[in-house]
């Protein structure tokens, strides 16, 4: 893989995720509306449930597929690339029904004992039938991100959104009228419909491109209970560091409605700053997350690719590149949700007054966007022991505030130990990936210059918004013009500094700059 394949294909997906999230935030706003904060705390409820299925059956086979057919293509054995997809595509739907089994068996305990509100019971029942399907769509994901053609994928997830959102906007509206219940329950049909297309989707592409494996020379082919054995070693222990994580962040959303009601709230209004909180500010503050998790996603095959091929200063090259770049996203957006929250809160989810919980969460912005890209640097460095251990640690101290502090300091509590806990882990992932690799930190191209870019763009930001206040736009095109103004003003900055070389970054992504020569004139 090419630096300008890793980086293009990086850049394909964030252009996808840009649409699917913009899909994706018409689709919240739409839904928040419609059924309430108290309705986006019953349908976030759910959503840990949806994270622990989904993430748990399909990351593991994602990353095996990919890294495995990265390896293969790199050493020209193309015959093995259609033999492990299929190995994955069996495998993933296989155990994607050994989960739905028991999810249906146990689905009143899940409802009344676990969640505890009885109002989520369709919204799980509708999920289990489309698991084993949505665990054979990250087979396809893997192959085509192992090729290095992440063009299908941008495809599916486009059609993914675009199928639930049309589907809860044309039923949610006659249902919410027979209680939250049934809204909620819509909403994760939209979700599970979504995921259906998706993988039909991807389908159809392989399908076309694999129409045949008799003219594809069989030197290197492997035997099918290799492979599958190879897709076992790498899947499971992916796998379960997902599922450990991801049932640490069910225990964690469930938390935060208990221990305000510890706090001294009401279930109901506790019910609704969770709905504020996770269903409408960490969305925002995870935005920016199109970037770093289309990073993750291309380092996995790119890393194994260069492992296998021993070309080492590639692979630091890859790394430190992508390091570099989350560090730009991460300073420029932490100061755009520092100096902006109350206006971003305002213009996107009126009389909610999620403003405060922007502001508490941006101090985080560096280091959430930091984890996702040094998760997929791991991942493909085959360091899943690891990975888990520190996100063990950083869910420990997560939990730990919630349980201690929430009660008595409220959501404030919750942010203190996201930003403490997403540092450490961010720490001990950086030291794991300097140890195996050799790389070099860069602390005044990642740290120093960002940070001083950072306190510029926070001090000048109250005069950009008092600066075209003076033109009478309305308050949201003032919001919006002064939020681009200073994101310009960072990538600006960053350029001036040196720690963004755009011209370099844009040859990377597959843009081209035609060289004048002298010699060439007539």
């Amino acid at each position: 893989m090419s630096r300008r394949s890793f980086m293009g294909g990086a850049a394909i997906l964030m252009i996808a995720g840009f649409f699917v999230r913009i899909l994706g935030f018409v689709y919240r706003i739409y839904l928040s509306n419609l059924i309430g904060a108290e309705g986006m705390g019953i349908f976030q409820l759910v959503a840990p449930i949806y994270s622990l299925i989904i993430l748990t059956v399909t990351s593991g086979i994602s990353i095996a597929v990919s890294r495995m057919v990265a390896a293969e293509q790199a050493r020209n054995h193309l015959i093995n690339l259609r033999r492990i997809t299929t190995m994955g595509i069996l495998g993933s739907a296989f155990g994607g029904l050994l989960f739905s089994i028991p999810m249906l068996a146990g689905l009143d305990f899940i409802v009344n004992t676990v969640l505890k509100d009885s109002r989520t019971y369709y919204s799980i029942l509708f999920l289990i039938p489309a698991i084993p399907l949505i665990s054979a769509a990250s087979a396809l994901k893997g192959y085509f991100y192992g090729i290095q053609d992440v063009t299908p994928t941008a495809v599916s997830q486009i059609v993914e959104q675009i199928v639930k959102i049309g589907l809860v906007m044309a039923t949610a509206g006659f249902l919410v009228k027979a209680g939250l219940e049934y809204a909620c329950a819509v909403a994760t049909i939209g979700m599970a419909a979504g995921e259906i297309s998706n993988f039909f989707v991807l389908l159809i592409i392989y399908k076309r491109r694999n129409t045949s494996n008799k003219f594809i020379s069989r030197v290197g082919l492997l035997p099918k209970r290799n492979i599958v054995r190879e897709i076992f070693n790498i899947t499971v222990p992916v796998s379960f560091n997902r599922f450990v994580t991801s049932v640490l962040n069910a225990v964690e959303q469930i938390l935060i409605p208990r221990r305000l009601v510890a706090g001294g709230l009401s279930y109901h209004l506790s019910i609704e700053a969770f709905g504020r909180l996770s269903g409408m500010a960490m969305p925002l503050i995870f935005f920016p997350c199109l970037v770093t998790s289309s990073l993750a996603t291309t380092l996995v095959p790119a890393i194994s690719e260069a492992v296998s091929m021993k070309s080492f200063k590639t692979l630091n090259h890859r790394i430190g590149k992508s390091i570099q770049i989350t560090f730009v996203l991460g300073f420029i957006f932490t100061a755009i949700f520092f100096s902006f929250s109350d206006e971003i809160g305002n213009l996107l989810y009126k009389n909610e007054n999620i403003g405060p919980m922007l502001y508490g969460l941006s101090f985080a912005c560096i280091f959430i966007y930091l984890q996702q890209t040094l998760l997929g640097v791991l991942n493909g460095l085959g360091k899943q022991v690891v990975s888990l251990r520190n996100s063990l640690m950083g869910s420990g101290i997560r939990i730990g505030f919630l349980y201690v502090f929430v009660p008595y300091y409220g959501v404030k509590g919750y942010f203190a130990g996201m930003f403490i806990s997403s540092f450490l882990v961010c720490i001990l992932n950086l030291i794991t990936v300097v140890k195996t690799t050799g790389m070099v930190i860069d602390l005044g191209d990642w740290l120093i210059k960002p940070t001083l870019v950072c306190l510029v763009l926070i001090i000048t930001s109250k005069y950009v918004y008092s600066f075209f206040s003076i033109f009478h736009f309305s308050i949201a095109l003032l919001t919006v013009i002064s939020v681009g103004t200073v994101c310009f003003e960072g990538i600006f900055l960053m350029a001036i500094f040196g720690v963004l070389d755009i011209k370099g970054t844009l040859k990377m992504v597959g843009i081209k700059f035609r060289q004048k020569s002298i010699y060439n004139k007539r």
